[in-house]
């Protein structure tokens, strides 16, 4: 009866967008999906309708620069188009893509909400109320402002929840003072579990199939710590170069100049030494992963918000409870932190009765968890 009753709520949710919907393709798991998606964002005079974006614009992609040499410094220069929601949507064009960022913009913020009971103001980051679709040669620079999209591809919805994703994070920490100390692993690695869970998928970025083994990280492949050299910026960059050859050939196209940068920027201790957040966060999120998938999303969802609003506090008892060698620990918040948290939340939703579980996962991946007493 469940079941009849959801699928009448669904038709009925469709009817209701009348001839204002488009069919989408999407990406997950790296399978072909189609998806219909309302377009009652749009009004019929082409106004966005949106509690939490302005406008969207879409151009191609001219060139990138890096103002002295900067590779976190990318200047976008962009031809813009003007989109045209009038007339339907032909899969593929720019106004298909501008629909299906839209949706999944909102689909990411709306959980968000949801997690951290609409404590983080996505509307107080102005800059992001006004975002971009732009075709172009470099979607591995994609922000949460302005979205790369190599022509005729097809998008996944792990991209939007992972940039909105930043967006809520950099909140945690900017304005609810969250101590992560930028964007570290763990910082990561927690935005990374939220872009899994919502995607009900353990591929926290899908990859390019153009491009193999650049982007997809899964969180079913082993993630352990402490991180090896595969984990460093160079194992990363030569990736990026192997799976771009032909690209970087151009020496005027974005990704030459892009590596040309970093490897201007950073000397070889760097890129042998310092970890790329975005590999290095799957080690904490693919184990975040496993307790989900064996206590439940809302459970592990409900376990992981709770502990992220309270780790200043548990940071702040480390002398108490971390009983290990303290300066192998990061000065701004780490792993210990997080299970400390958990288990402390565990014991005040569900009387610790997942404990057991939350411990041999955070056990599995290599974490001295005989260090944390609880």
């Amino acid at each position: 009866m469940k079941k009849v009753f959801l699928s009448l709520i669904t038709v009925l949710l469709l009817s209701s967008c009348s001839n204002n919907k488009v069919e989408v393709t999407y990406l997950k798991d790296g399978q072909k999906y189609t998806e219909i998606v309302c377009m009652d964002f749009i009004s019929g005079n082409e106004t966005i309708l949106s509690p939490y974006i302005e406008s969207v614009k879409f151009g191609y992609l001219d060139s990138v620069s890096f103002p002295d040499g900067n590779p976190d410094d990318m200047n976008v220069h962009i031809s813009y188009m003007p989109l045209n929601f009038r007339t339907r949507i032909k899969p593929y064009s720019p106004e298909y893509y501008a629909v299906y960022a839209i949706h999944n913009i909102h689909r990411a913020i709306e959980y968000y909400n949801s997690l951290f009971d609409n404590k983080i103001d996505f509307n107080s980051q102005t800059y992001h109320r006004d975002i971009e679709i732009v075709f172009g040669d470099i979607d591995l620079l994609t922000t949460p402002k302005t979205y790369f999209f190599e022509e005729n591809s097809t998008m996944a919805p792990s991209l939007f929840f992972h940039e909105i994703g930043h967006r809520a994070f950099w909140y945690l920490e900017g304005e609810m003072g969250i101590n992560f100390q930028g964007l570290t692993i763990v910082h990561m690695g927690l935005l990374q579990y939220f872009t899994m869970s919502l995607n009900n998928s353990p591929v926290e970025m899908e990859e390019n199939p153009n491009y193999p083994n650049v982007f997809r990280r899964d969180a079913r492949n082993v993630h352990a710590y402490p991180l090896d050299s595969t984990y460093m910026l160079r194992y990363t960059f030569k990736n990026i170069e192997n799976a771009y050859k032909e690209k970087i050939a151009n020496q005027e196209g974005s990704i030459f100049k892009y590596l040309s940068a970093i490897y201007g920027a950073y000397d070889s201790f760097v890129l042998d030494n310092f970890a790329d957040n975005h590999f290095g966060g799957m080690v904490l999120a693919s184990a975040l992963w496993r307790i989900r998938e064996k206590i439940g999303q809302e459970t592990t969802d409900l376990l992981v918000a709770q502990t992220i609003v309270n780790l200043n506090e548990y940071q702040n008892m480390r002398e108490d409870y971390y009983i290990g060698d303290k300066s192998d620990l990061y000065s701004g918040i780490d792993w210990s932190d997080v299970l400390f948290g958990m288990i402390n939340k565990d014991k005040e939703y569900f009387d610790g009765k997942n404990i057991p579980i939350i411990i041999d996962e955070f056990s599995k991946t290599g974490y001295p968890v005989q260090s944390v007493k609880y």
